[in-house]
């Protein structure tokens, strides 16, 4: 049996050895991740994105939620956001928001998310699925942070979101139009009156309304239409247009402009 003093003797030391060894390496290896944070930000901030995600990603890969981890995380979202890689950017900022406690740079954080996803948005011709969850984050964002710096930019891609929800509505009346479909024309023409008046496509419905009552030769309905809504138009040109389609439909001089209104 080996004596017990002979095996602490030869044992301790190298324990000991390997406890200072172990420091000395993790040491080492934090001063190494440190120099390839700052590389990455000099990277960054030089605008070469796609080599400071390298830096970013191998610190990450090391050294998964420590300090150095959460802040190559949010610089790693910066520059996916920055090379247009939206959904990268949004999964990076959701992963930094994790580990974060600053609460200033969260806040940016939720911020750039919203704009991400605002980004990722569509044109008023196709699915407005990402138009809506665009629209969501973006109203939470100030429900969260209604003394926000970022609220005056928040409240612009509300509303971009606003026109192009409006003008994908007012479209779809204006198809039903084309078809005859009267009745299911009112109904989306009336929607963006009622519900995206602040819309440049407002006053473009209130026109197509009075339009749509010509063209069924109810003429007292267009006149009757357009004296309670003169007042609410916010472009006065939209005005006049009306007035032209109101007061001169069925001038020989109008039926080419009618027919183009019906089928541009």
């Amino acid at each position: 049996m080996i004596n017990l003093k002979l095996f602490l003797y030869i044992t301790i030391p190298i324990f000991i050895s390997c406890s200072l060894n172990s420091d000395i390496d993790t040491t080492s290896q934090d001063n190494e991740l440190m120099k390839k944070l700052d590389k990455g930000i000099t990277l960054f901030e030089s605008k070469k994105y796609t080599r400071s995600i390298d830096e970013f990603n191998s610190i990450i890969l090391n050294d998964r939620g420590s300090k150095l981890a959460v802040e190559a995380r949010f610089y790693q979202g910066e520059s996916n956001f920055e090379l247009e890689q939206y959904n990268e950017a949004i999964s990076s900022y959701e992963k930094f928001m994790q580990y974060s406690s600053d609460l200033a740079k969260v806040e940016y954080v939720k911020f750039k998310i919203c704009k991400s996803y605002f980004n990722l948005s569509t044109t008023y011709s196709r699915d407005q699925e990402n138009n809506e969850f665009a629209f969501m984050k973006l109203q939470y964002f100030i429900d969260e942070f209604p003394n926000s710096t970022f609220i005056a930019e928040t409240e612009e891609m509300l509303q971009l979101l606003r026109e192009r929800k409006a003008q994908k509505i007012y479209e779809t009346g204006r198809l039903y139009l084309k078809l005859k479909e009267y009745d299911s024309a009112i109904i989306y023409f009336n929607d963006v009156v009622e519900n995206y008046y602040d819309t440049q496509f407002s006053d473009k419905a209130r026109v197509s309304i009075i339009f749509f009552y010509m063209l069924q030769d109810k003429t007292d309905d267009a006149k009757k239409y357009y004296e309670i809504n003169k007042n609410k138009f916010q472009d006065d040109s939209i005005k006049k247009e009306a007035e032209e389609i109101l007061f001169h439909y069925n001038d020989a001089s109008s039926w080419i402009k009618n027919k183009i209104r019906l089928y541009k």
